[in-house]
């Protein structure tokens, strides 16, 4: 442990991720940038652990779906992930000890554990570029849209601000006149 690795990919080549998505970017704009440092953890519930420290950024091209235009959705994400022998580790919460964190502190010694590290299996064939395409897929929202649609600020600008937005009666003053004409 203590190596690390870097190196970058096509987002085109990661093909769960772009699955249903808009044609991506060419050259340096579609590149996916990774890095991984492992370690043995040094403290706490992690003491002795293998560890992996996952670095991704891409800038995928999503569709937003209030405006179903295109843009691009910048991601920059980092996960700490422990390795285990064997599937069945996965689901193993005594390798943690307490899993529910009320006897354990975080490395500061400031309170509780919040954030155990993702359990993934380890071994001499892992492949690095499945876990950095599961990273980037979870990474991108369910549900993509912009802040603000490019649409919605058109639609704002054409409005003039001196013409008053057209007033409705309130449907209570519509129901309070009925009822005076009995």
């Amino acid at each position: 442990m203590g190596k690390e690795a870097q190196g970058t990919i096509p987002l085109v080549r990661l093909t769960r991720v772009v699955d249903g998505l808009p044609e991506q970017p060419q050259g340096d704009a579609g590149l996916v940038t990774w890095s991984v440092r492992g370690e043995i953890g040094k403290s706490g519930l992690m003491l002795g652990r293998p560890l992996l420290h996952l670095h991704v950024q891409a800038n995928p091209v999503l569709v937003c779906q209030r405006c179903n235009e295109p843009f691009v959705f910048p991601i920059d994400s980092e996960v700490l992930l422990q390795l285990v022998k064997s599937e069945a580790d996965l689901d193993d919460d005594a390798s943690y000890g307490d899993a529910s964190g009320e006897d354990d502190e975080d490395e500061e010694g400031n309170g509780f554990v919040s954030n155990l590290p993702e359990k993934v299996v380890g071994s001499h064939h892992f492949d690095l570029l499945a876990q950095v395409e599961d990273e980037l897929i979870l990474s991108v929202p369910y549900v993509p849209k912009h802040d603000v649609c490019p649409g919605a600020l058109a639609n704002v600008s054409e409005a003039s601000p001196e013409e008053p937005a057209v007033k409705r009666p309130s449907p209570f003053a519509v129901l309070e006149q009925l009822k005076h004409k009995d």
